[in-house]
Parts: C-alpha cells; sequence; structure tokens
C-alpha cells in the first residue's frame, strides 16, 4: 500500500503544471475565504475583547442597546449607592452615568459617516479602564473637549491631537487619545455627559456602568445581577460589559460568515471541476500503470486510495498556498457599520489559528470531492484493457 501511495504522491512531480494549475485554482478560492472570514473574526474580537467581566452594564428593561436606553438621575444616584458597588481608594464608587449615540462626522478621506459618541463622567477612567489614556489628557468636564479612540487618528477630519471634531456648527477640540487595545472603545468619542445632554438636549442618560465589589458566581444565577433587575425602583436590565459587547458582534459577524462561504464555495466549484479534469486527464495518459498495478495484485480500492491521495495532496497544498495570500493582510485596519448601533467600527483583518484550520480543512475537502470521480474511473479499468494502452 505504501508503494501505490508513493507512486501517487511521485505522479504529482511528473504533472507539475497541471498539478500547479490545480494547486492555485484550489489556493485563489481558500485565499478569498480566508480574507472574509480574517474580516468577520477581527470585528468579533473588537468587540468580545471589549470591556471587564467584573462591570455591569445597567439598561432600561425593554432596551437592546445602549442608544435605546434611558436612566433617569434618582434611578442613577440609587445605581451608584447600590450594595455590591465597589468603592475607590477614596472611597467613591466606581460607577458613572454615560449616554451613548451616533455623530454624522466628516470622514478624512471625503464623504462622511457615523461615528460613536460616548457622553461619559471622569469616573469612566477608573470603570472602563481597559480604555488607556496614551496621550494627550482626559477632557475638562464643562467643556466641549473630547478624547478619541486611537482608531479614529486619520479617519475623521481633524482628529488628531490638538484638532478638533466640528458637527452641526459645534466643535469639539481633540485633547486626549484613548486606546483600547484593540477593542470598541478604539472607535468611540468620549466627551462629558452634562456637555453631551446640554448641546444634543437630552432629559436623561443613556445607562449606568457599575464595577462590582466582588466576583460572580462561576456558575449558577449572579445574585446582584438579580437583585439589580428585580428592584421595583429601577426598571433595569443588565449584562456583564463583556456580554454585552459580544452580543453586539452577532449580526454582522454572521452575515460576514455566510458571505465568505458563499464565495469561497462557488470559486471552490470550479477549482473541484478544474482539478477533477487535470486527474482524468492523467488517467488517460496513465492506463498502461494501473493496469500493471491490478495485474501485480493492487486491489481497485488501492486505486482509489493512491487517486484520492492525489487529490488530498492537491487540497492541502492550495489550503496552504490561500492562506500565505491572504497573510499579508493580517493586521491590516479597516472599518465597517455595525449593524447594531450603525455607527463605523474600525478593526483590523484577524488571521486567527481556528481561520487556518477551517480554510485549511475546507481545501482538503475540495480535493477529495474533486477526486472522486478520476479515482473510481480509474480502479474500473480492466487490466488487460490497461495493459494494452
Amino acid at each position: 500500500m505504501i508503494g501505490i501511495l508513493r507512486y501517487h504522491l511521485m505522479s504529482l512531480w511528473v504533472r507539475r503544471v497541471g498539478t500547479s494549475l490545480s494547486v492555485f485554482s484550489i489556493g485563489m478560492a481558500v485565499g478569498i475565504l480566508v480574507l472574509v472570514l480574517s474580516l468577520a473574526r477581527g470585528f468579533e474580537l473588537s468587540l468580545v475583547d471589549t470591556g471587564r467581566e467584573d462591570n455591569i452594564l445597567v439598561l432600561r428593561q425593554g432596551a437592546s442597546s445602549e442608544g435605546e436606553s434611558g436612566v433617569t438621575r434618582p434611578k442613577w444616584r440609587a445605581l451608584q449607592t447600590y450594595p455590591g458597588v465597589a468603592v475607590d481608594a477614596s472611597g467613591d464608587p466606581l460607577a458613572s452615568a454615560e449616554i451613548y449615540a451616533a455623530m454624522n462626522l466628516n470622514k478624512a478621506d471625503g464623504g462622511t459617516a457615523n461615528f460613536p459618541l460616548r457622553g461619559v463622567m471622569p469616573a469612566t477612567f477608573r470603570v472602563r479602564d481597559t480604555a488607556k489614556l496614551v496621550a494627550g489628557r482626559e477632557f475638562t468636564p464643562g467643556t466641549n473637549e473630547v478624547v478619541v479612540g486611537k482608531a479614529l487618528l486619520g479617519r475623521l477630519a481633524g482628529c488628531s491631537l490638538g484638532g478638533a471634531l466640528d458637527t452641526g456648527g459645534v466643535m469639539w477640540p481633540v485633547v486626549g487619545v484613548i486606546d483600547g487595545g484593540g477593542a470598541a472603545f478604539d472607535s468611540e468619542i468620549w466627551c462629558d455627559v452634562e456637555v453631551f445632554m446640554q448641546v444634543f438636549k437630552r432629559q436623561v442618560y443613556g445607562n449606568v456602568i457599575l464595577r462590582r465589589a466582588t466576583p460572580a458566581p462561576a456558575e449558577g444565577p449572579d445574585p446582584l445581577r438579580e437583585m439589580l433587575e428585580n428592584d421595583l425602583r429601577l426598571d433595569a436590565k443588565t449584562f456583564t460589559e463583556r456580554g454585552y459587547f459580544r452580543e453586539q458582534s452577532g449580526p454582522l459577524g454572521t452575515a460576514l460568515k455566510f458571505v465568505a462561504v458563499f464565495i469561497a464555495g462557488i470559486m471552490a466549484i470550479g477549482a473541484a471541476f478544474g482539478t477533477a479534469v487535470t486527474l482524468l486527464a492523467s488517467l488517460a495518459e496513465r492506463r498502461r500503470e494501473i493496469g500493471t498495478l491490478l495485474a501485480l495484485g493492487f486491489r481497485p480500492h488501492h486505486v482509489v486510495l493512491g487517486f484520492l491521495c492525489e487529490a488530498t495532496a492537491l487540497g492541502l497544498a492550495g489550503g496552504i498556498l490561500g492562506v500565505l495570500l491572504a497573510l499579508p493582510v493580517n493586521g491590516v485596519a479597516t472599518g465597517t457599520m455595525n449593524w447594531k448601533t450603525f455607527t463605523e467600527q474600525a478593526f483590523a483583518f484577524r488571521i486567527t489559528p481556528d481561520v487556518v484550520v477551517l480554510a485549511v480543512t475546507f481545501s482538503t475537502f475540495v480535493g477529495i470531492v474533486s477526486g472522486l470521480l478520476p479515482a473510481i474511473r480509474a480502479s474500473r479499468v480492466p487490466p488487460s484493457v490497461a495493459l494494452r494502452g
């Protein structure tokens, strides 16, 4: 059996022109698959990696996002002193009332897009501390100053340290830059919540973020979140901060994965036909060799396995080539609209190990499928006919 496998693998080198074309066609299909999957993975990770598990996000009951929610000032006062909320070294609660909305801004390369503006309190910098201030300073409360996520630098007109954003005639001087480590905060603009409410004529906060004093149970219900949601004064719906952002990634991430499989599937059909044609053409040239193998006592299923081995090798090589072709885009910054918030979300292509495994598995499957017909036809060649050529 080892001998026949060696024969079939060596035949790939003998027919290296056809082999190269088959590998390239499969590699192109896999390259497209990896590109779109890495786009989806980058978008998902930009949200999945956002926030802390020990932060609790409080929305109004019935709201599905921060932009739809509303929290009154009395509820905010009750929430910040709620039992189970952590305090800092000065005894101040690690809690912040915020408001979130889309702001239409001019892009640096022309046109406009919606970008997330988050009105925050000074405490937000301590509660949402996965976003680090890496340049400049925090905004001065009571002013129009803003800090911006690092991914927005150069993407928006006037978005640079010392520059200013213009919306509806209101100027927002940029005084600081935050780094969320590739997470959603890299695409946000933070300003003073009271100024936000005054400029946009809002009467209530949008959400409250709380740091819990003790970790949540590893399993089962979370008593603190249950208390908050069962408190009739609050009319609250709660998420962990990370859980909320994970949920936000759902619709677009799923759509991108569907697009990846759909496009790659169409290309893979063409690649599979090309590989099958290559193997069938080689079958016509190798009838005498196959007849000799059968006459020597090899069984038809040995021939089938040999041809499938050839096809699998072609698929595997095509998968590796496709990953290598797509690899240069890993880490390249891009952006798209988040369908949940209808705001621009900046992120980077991420070719992660699971994307590579899926792509190579896909290409190997394409190779095996393309080799089935040639393998079956080869196994049915009568030795007497094959030996006559």
